[in-house]
């Protein structure tokens, strides 16, 4: 019986030496597979660590800019310039006679209407040659009447009675002739108007050859503007035109072409557009006065167009810059050369050199040079 307790406790212990070993053993290989479970995630975690840090230098390098889809929008080009109110009717006024001025019976912004008298001429040598005239005339007429009673009673002789008809008509004809250097004298208005210029005085020469007044109508009033050769051929009769009156309180005027003329001035090379004013507004504007008048030249419905501030130019170059991706998924500024077309009101329209799907560096583009790391802050 003891000897069996005595092998009993042998096995026993025997046992325990043997779980023991064992769990000895399982620990080591359990301790070596964590190792190497660790050192792999380190392993991945120091990638990590290198691409954060290279990131962190690049977005340290990176220019921070703003970009703009480009897009296609409609494009229209306007030409504004300078033209003056005028008139079909203003004109310089010249006596048809000359002769010494006796009265001006207007002054220069009084209206006048068509037919009145403006000045006088001295008439009195015109008058004493009609006196004289009529004289001559009474006396002529009563010989040719006393020839015509005899040549119808068939005495006189044809050949006197010819001479005295020939008489009287010559002296018809140069009474009407001294009637109108009588109307003459009075100088009139040939229309209603504004006498714009009064260049005579009482005492004064008149003639013909230099004017006296100079008169402005009222009515049928437009402002003309003088355009390029190059813009002309763009406008027609019919198109619209904006008119606006810097001096004057009162909103632009949406009107319409009335007229471009057919000829080229070789002093300046322009053509002359008018546009019919109203007439709610003749009794604001004056000739001769500034207006602005807007012309439309194109109209384009799907164009590319950019803010014009965005073009640098190098040389006679013209380019913008674009943000893209380079080789390694990097976001760079590329350098485009475009070709530029009409601009207006800040805008220009884009002919070629890029593409409508491009992001314009629209902000931060100053000092950028290609291939310069960029980083978008409003995308």
């Amino acid at each position: 019986m003891k000897a069996k307790n005595i092998i009993l406790i042998i096995i026993m212990t025997v046992s325990l030496l043997a779980v023991s070993c064992s769990e000895n053993a399982n620990s080591e290989i359990s301790i070596e597979e964590k190792l190497k479970k660790l050192e792999s995630q380190r392993t991945e975690l120091d990638a990590k660590i290198a691409k954060l840090r290279e990131q962190l230098g690049d977005d340290k390098k990176a220019v921070p800019v703003e970009v703009m889809n480009l897009g296609q929008n409609s494009f229209s080009h306007f030409v504004t310039l300078y033209g003056e109110v005028a008139s079909d009717q203003d004109v310089d006024m010249s006596p048809k006679s000359m002769g010494l001025v006796k009265s001006v019976n207007v002054t220069e912004g009084q209206r006048v209407t068509k037919g009145q008298t403006l000045a006088m001429l001295d008439d009195e040598m015109v008058n004493k040659r009609i006196k004289e005239a009529k004289d001559s005339y009474e006396f002529i007429k009563t010989i040719y009447e006393k020839q015509k009673r005899v040549w119808e009673k068939n005495v006189g002789s044809e050949l006197e009675y010819l001479k005295a008809k020939n008489d009287l008509e010559s002296m018809e004809n140069r009474l009407a002739i001294l009637k109108e250097e009588l109307t003459n004298m009075r100088i009139v208005a040939p229309f209603s108007g504004v006498i714009d210029k009064v260049y005579i005085k009482e005492g004064e020469m008149a003639s013909p050859n230099f004017p006296v007044f100079h008169i402005v109508s009222e009515s049928d009033l437009k402002v003309r503007a003088d355009v390029s050769e190059s813009v002309s051929y763009r406008l027609k009769t019919g198109e619209e035109a904006e008119v606006y009156f810097p001096d004057l309180d009162i909103d632009t005027l949406r009107l319409k072409i009335s007229a471009v003329s057919k000829s080229i001035d070789k002093a300046n090379r322009t053509v002359g557009v008018f546009v019919d004013l109203p007439k709610s507004v003749y009794n604001k504007v004056k000739p001769s006065m500034l207006a602005s008048v807007r012309f439309k030249t194109a109209e384009i419905d799907s164009a590319i167009t950019l803010p014009t501030n965005l073009i640098q130019q190098e040389g006679t170059t013209d380019f913008v810059f674009v943000a893209k991706k380079d080789a390694s998924g990097k976001l760079v500024a590329d350098k485009k050369i475009i070709v530029r077309g009409k601009s207006f009101s800040g805008v220009t329209e884009i002919l070629g050199g890029i593409k409508p799907s491009e992001n314009v560096i629209t902000v931060g583009y100053e000092g950028l040079k290609e291939g310069d790391l960029i980083k978008t802050t409003n995308q």
